[in-house]
């Protein structure tokens, strides 16, 4: 059995054990998340809260460790026992941290039907799974932001009523599902789906420590625990007995505490201030204020405890705020500000050297605002192979043991048993091979079924944006930058990977790398200069090799490359070469390849440059040469082609563009 590092031996992370402890006095508290680098202790602290937790009564033969004194509680087995008057034998037992596996199968998450027993009586007979053994215990998820969306879905749903209902291979259960759900989360690999991110009432950013001095006693600690486990907990015995009977004593007196009307009013005035989503900050500031209350030893909430309350539960809800630099103050050390806006200042000014150094150039245009995009727009042909891994943001047949069971098949080789679909196809020859009365169902290799799993794939989104000065129309730079944000958002809500090459001046470059930190890519775009030659060619070859590095770390890699240009070039790729020659050979690479791609036409009917230099007549022609070449060069890219004016589905451009010329 492994041994957990004890709570109280963890270095500062003043907010992260507070949040925890919070929700280990409070079971009411929905939840929370830790959201944070690599090697910030999320894990160590989240496995060492148990051994702080007060043991709780269960009944001893019952697989969800139902409440002896709770029926309301208690499944329908325990309860049918306790009225039929039977006396439920009971026992102490620890509160447990239950881990959810990445990997892990609906099957395993929800229960599933016993195969022995299947196999043996042909009886389907439910077998528990992680939502069962989460029941009265912690539920932990590292790395939840990388779920899959099918195991998202359950989660939400025992989350939300408290019991896992299964209705599937002749099997119907119910049976309570009550749990603390504990997230740990790295934001650099994404974001969180918005409707289990609003299910967790607290959130904690955790950052590693600045202090060097801080940093060498961490080192030393952990030298010191992975020597001699058990020497390093005594040395901490008496502090974590200390903070067990605190955390014992708060759960008790929680009952008890009291929030006036008027906290109760000021904290709702506060969340309609900072224009808080729905009604779930104002009950969850509720829940985790009485939960600090009672761990300080108060019987009532003073404005401090609503003050760290909102803390805690405010940055994931209210609108406007950036998620990573909201609520500083109350758990800070004083100086967070000044050295975040330090901090910002320092990473925006290397972010434009960065740019800089690649051409130099003038700001784009102002403006922030995007637009919801129709995901129609942007709908390559669907990937039809059977992958073994994830692919794309659409529903995908998959090859692996994870994804949600859709239906069964016959195939030679069988490693992931569709157990209702072997019974049915065994169960009419039964009496042919000689099954009588309790006899052992028989099953023939012949019977066995395969499963036939599915679960949403996501892409790697390769933005190639043209840079240079053949955008640096007003309106066509604007709508170049506002099309690629909303593009960038787009994929943050289909949870995809994204990477963005630019090019400008006589080169291209990769501005972000293949990143799941929306956030870190829509920065970098904010911040991007514009100016100098058109090098098409460089920007398509810079992207193809990126996909092709992708793809050799992950064979299954399903790319989507979008090119953002008006399709004009002026440099050439190779030496004597000939500039538009080199970026249609350029282009062809990604047909050849059979790189899914969308070109996304920046001038098309946005550009007014050639109204200002040309006689209307001549304007008209070069338009219509420049849309034809275009849909030429989309062609031999393999590419969809889409005018970025009929990009977005809640803004017409082409009227925009009327109104500007009558002004």
């Amino acid at each position: 059995m492994e041994v957990s590092y004890p709570f109280t031996g963890i270095v500062d992370q003043q907010a992260m054990k507070r949040a925890l402890l919070v929700n280990a006095v409070s079971p009411d508290v929905n939840g929370v998340l830790l959201r944070g680098e690599r090697g910030t202790a999320k894990s160590t602290a989240v496995r060492a809260l148990s051994a702080i937790l007060p043991d709780i009564e269960a009944v001893a033969d019952c697989p969800y460790g139902c409440p002896p004194d709770d029926r309301d509680r208690m499944c329908s087995e325990c309860r049918e026992r306790c009225d039929a008057g039977e006396s439920l034998p009971t026992e102490t037992r620890p509160i447990r941290v239950v881990d959810l596996p990445l990997n892990a199968s609906e099957d395993r998450v929800v229960g599933s039907i016993d195969l022995q027993r299947a196999v043996q009586s042909g009886e389907a007979t439910f077998e528990p799974g992680i939502l069962a053994e989460a029941n009265r215990n912690i539920l932990y998820v590292d790395e939840v932001n990388l779920l899959d969306d099918h195991i998202v879905d359950v989660l939400l749903d025992a989350a939300a009523m408290g019991e896992n209902i299964v209705e599937r291979e002749g099997v119907s259960v119910r049976h309570p599902s009550e749990f603390v759900l504990i997230g740990t989360m790295n934001p650099e690999e994404g974001g969180l789906r918005p409707q289990l991110l609003d299910r967790f009432d607290i959130l904690v950013d955790v950052e590693a420590s600045d202090d060097a001095a801080e940093r060498v006693e961490i080192a030393e600690r952990r030298e010191r625990f992975d020597a001699d486990p058990e020497t390093f907990r005594a040395e901490y015995a008496d502090e974590q007995r200390a903070l067990r009977d605190r955390v014992r004593n708060a759960r008790e007196r929680l009952a008890a505490v009291e929030m006036s009307e008027e906290l109760q009013h000021d904290a709702a005035y506060e969340a309609l201030r900072q224009r808080a989503h729905g009604m779930r900050a104002d009950i969850a500031v509720s829940r985790v204020a009485r939960a600090i209350a009672a761990l300080d030893g108060e019987n009532a909430v003073t404005e401090a405890h609503v003050a760290e309350a909102q803390y805690f539960a405010f940055p994931h809800r209210v609108e406007g705020v950036a998620e990573m630099t909201f609520g500083e103050g109350l758990l800070s050390t004083g100086n967070d500000e000044e050295a975040e806006e330090g901090e910002d200042d320092e990473d925006d000014s290397d972010g434009d050297d960065a740019v800089d150094q690649q051409g130099g150039g003038i700001p784009i245009a102002e403006g922030e605002q995007s637009y919801t995009v129709d995901r129609t727009a942007i709908d390559p042909p669907t990937d039809r192979t059977m992958r073994t891994a994830l692919a794309r943001r659409t529903p995908s047949r998959v090859d692996v043991r994870s994804g949600r069971y859709v239906r069964s098949r016959v195939q030679e080789e069988v490693d992931d048993v569709a157990i209702d679909a072997t019974l049915r196809a065994a169960a009419p020859h039964q009496q042919q091979r000689g099954r009588t009365g309790s006899d052992d169902l028989v099953i023939e290799p012949r019977d066995l079924r395969q499963k036939l799993r599915e679960r949403t794939a996501r892409a790697l989104v390769v933005f190639v944006v043209d840079a240079s000065g053949s955008v640096m129309s007003g309106r066509q730079m604007m709508e170049t930058k506002r099309g690629l944000l909303s593009l960038i958002e787009d994929a943050y809500r289909a949870r995809n990977r994204v990477a963005v090459v630019v090019f400008r001046g006589e080169s291209a470059f990769t501005l972000v790398e293949p990143t799941r930190n929306h956030r870190h890519a829509r920065d970098a775009v904010s911040g991007l200069t514009v100016g100098g030659n058109t090098p098409l060619a460089h920007g398509l070859v810079e992207a193809y090799q990126l996909v092709q590095r992708e793809k050799r770390r992950d064979q299954d890699l399903y790319p989507l490359v979008v090119l953002l240009s008006d399709g004009q070039s002026n440099v050439e790729y190779r030496e004597d070469g000939d500039a538009k020659e080199d970026a249609f050979r350029a282009a062809s690479l990604f047909d050849e390849d059979d790189v899914p791609s969308v070109f996304v036409d920046t001038g098309h009917k946005i550009d007014t440059t050639p109204d200002e230099i040309w006689t209307d007549r001549k304007a008209r022609r070069m338009k219509r040469k420049r849309h034809e070449r275009n849909r030429e060069f989309a062609a031999t890219m393999g590419a969809d082609y889409l005018p970025l004016i009929d990009l977005p589905r809640d803004v017409d451009l082409e009227a925009a563009n009327r109104e500007e010329e009558t002004v």
